[in-house]
Formats: structure tokens, C-alpha cells, sequence
């Protein structure tokens, strides 16, 4: 066999430099890709936690840390500007009037009589304690009725906001039928947690 017959082809191929710097780009756009991908589905995934996190603080059912379950003192009707006695205060079952007040935040101090009557009606019922008056928390209570959503039973927001009286065992007590949550300050996570737990829970409720 001659010399030509028996050489080895070449292997040096003039286009394997180009084709090995198309496959660099090819690999640094994948990374890029990757790695914009990766920022664009941990930001979804924050945000869908944030939201999660706000339906679980905020929204959801269940016993909430501290709310106490007051024995029920029945829901006799008493005729208006009646006397009534109750067991427990401030009170969050029992006597009360037919007539309950406007849901919203009052101008003035609501009858026990008047806001039980609320209560009965599935209603949340929140008290402040302010002697000598506090509207700062009056302010707080005006904005969480603009949060709060409407029920489904009545399609309104069913919160009566009072001054009351009598001394409370912390400056604001939220109440529903039958149960009772001391808060030392204003918090409207929580009081909107008790509102979502308890609104159209009572005795008088109409389906």
C-alpha cells in the first residue's frame, strides 16, 4: 500500500470552534433562563405564602388564644329602659329589648340591654373601656369596619362598636353569643378573627 493509501484523515475540523462557542451561548441563555425562572417562581411562592399566611392569621375558624366561653343567661325579651340583671359582665347572653342598635361604631354609650340584643342576632359586639375618651381607638375601630367583610347571611357587616360604663377587665372586649376575649389594646387582627369565628352565631338568627 502506498504512503496516500495508508495516511490518516485529518483531524482538524476548521468549524469546531464556532460550533463549541454556539453551544457556550446555548448554556449561558439556559442558565439565564434558570436562573430567572428560579426568581420569578420564589416570588410567586412568597407572595402565595403572604396570602396564605394573612387567610390563616386572619380568616380563619377555630378557638382563638384567650376567648373565654360564658355560661348562657337565656334571651328573655324585657320591655325598653328595663332593669335587667345579669350573671356575668359585661354581658354576652340573657334579657335584652326587642329593638337592637344600628351595626357600625356608636356615637354613644349602647344599653346592655340593647347590644345583647345585637348579640342575639348573630351580631359581634366590641367595647372600650375610655373615661376620658380615647379617639385613637375610636379611629381604629372606624377603619377595621371599613375592612371587614359583610356575612353571608344579611350581606352587611355585622359589628356594633360601644363605649361602655362600666369598668372592663382590659380596655377592649370583644364579644359574640355566649363568648368573651379580653384584649389589653387594640389589635385588628385578632378582633377581626373573632368577627369572621362568631358573626350569625345566636339564638336569633334568621337563615
Amino acid at each position: 500500500m502506498t504512503k496516500r493509501a495508508t495516511a490518516q484523515p485529518s483531524k482538524y475540523d476548521p468549524s469546531a470552534p464556532r460550533v463549541s462557542k454556539r453551544e457556550q451561548l446555548r448554556q449561558e441563555r439556559r442558565r439565564r433562563s434558570l436562573f430567572w425562572n428560579i426568581i420569578v417562581l420564589g416570588t410567586i411562592v412568597v407572595f402565595l405564602g403572604a396570602i396564605g399566611w394573612y387567610v390563616f392569621v386572619n380568616l380563619r375558624p377555630g378557638p382563638i388564644p384567650g376567648e373565654q366561653a360564658i355560661p348562657d343567661e337565656g334571651a328573655a325579651v324585657y320591655p325598653a329602659g328595663s332593669n335587667i340583671p345579669y350573671q356575668h359582665y359585661p354581658p354576652s347572653s340573657g334579657g335584652h329589648f326587642a329593638d337592637a342598635a344600628p351595626f357600625g361604631l356608636a356615637a354613644t354609650p349602647v344599653p346592655e340591654g340593647t347590644f345583647v340584643d345585637n348579640l342575639a342576632r348573630g351580631g359581634i359586639v366590641f367595647l372600650y373601656y375610655c373615661p376620658s375618651g380615647c379617639p385613637d381607638v375610636q379611629q381604629q375601630f372606624s377603619d377595621l369596619l371599613k375592612k371587614a367583610p359583610p356575612e353571608k347571611t344579611y350581606n352587611q357587616v355585622r359589628i356594633l362598636v360601644t363605649a361602655y360604663q362600666r369598668q372592663l377587665p382590659t380596655q377592649i372586649v370583644a364579644l359574640a353569643w355566649d363568648h368573651e376575649l379580653d384584649l389589653p389594646q387594640f389589635n385588628q387582627d385578632i378582633l377581626l378573627r373573632w368577627y369572621n369565628r362568631f358573626v350569625d352565631q345566636g339564638p336569633d338568627v334568621q337563615p
